[in-house]
């Protein structure tokens, strides 16, 4: 009871240091971590955001001729480590944290990518915008090997050793 006595004095100098939210602007810094905006025009599909974040907010997965980036908001911790280690920077960190929501499904934000076919076994493998970009940066590479899935490309690799021997 005796510290408490010791406080209103200090309290009725300083005055009220609480704001009325939600009808005053609540305070904000630079350094505040709301929500991710992902840019789906920016974004190759490689999946370095899904795996890096910890509560894994950020998932990949193959649906049909379609590659779904799904960024689930509600698991989303606001660490901003997706955003760091994105390479095409298609992550952005906004300042957004009123994200409440009645509906579920309210809270999912999905980026869609083509799927390209492997053409030896016929599984989806990558998004064509990041077999594009490899592509482009690997000018000299065969051509026919990056259309392959990683496990066909081992087999035509190994094949071709063989063949040298």
């Amino acid at each position: 009871m005796v510290k408490f006595v010791k406080v209103i004095p200090i309290a009725t100098k300083v005055g009220t240091v609480t704001i009325k939210y939600p009808y005053a602007k609540p305070l904000v810094t630079d350094s505040f971590r709301g929500a991710i905006e992902v840019n789906p025009s920016k974004c190759t599909g490689c999946g370095a955001c899904t795996r890096i974040c910890p509560p894994k907010a950020l998932s990949m997965s193959i649906e049909g001729e379609t590659a779904i980036l799904r960024y689930f908001i509600g698991r989303c911790i606001f660490c901003g480590m997706c955003a760091d280690v994105c390479p095409e920077k298609a992550i952005k960190i906004t300042k957004e944290f009123e994200l409440a929501s009645e509906q579920v499904f309210d809270l999912y934000v999905d980026v869609e990518h083509e799927v390209v076919t492997c053409k030896r076994c016929g599984s989806k493998f990558v998004t064509s915008r990041l077999l594009n970009k490899v592509e482009q940066k690997l000018e000299e590479f065969p051509k026919e090997l990056l259309y392959l899935c990683p496990r066909c490309r081992r087999i035509e690799m190994l094949s071709k050793q063989t063949y040298l021997r």
